[in-house]
């Protein structure tokens, strides 16, 4: 008998997902682009004017 590697690397039920492919990575990498967002436009005109600092 040949011994080799298993190579299904389709997921076994792909409707199981579902329509949205909104996971842990795309939520993060969101709320790294709110937080830069407001730091943009809230603090550093505060820091630039030397109000915060």
């Amino acid at each position: 008998m040949k011994y080799g590697t298993h190579r299904d690397w389709q997921p076994e039920n792909p409707s199981r997902r579902g329509r949205s492919n909104f996971d842990y990575t795309t939520a993060l990498g969101s709320l790294a682009a709110a937080l830069l967002v407001y730091i943009i436009y809230h603090i550093y005109p505060l820091v630039s004017q030397g109000l915060l600092w």
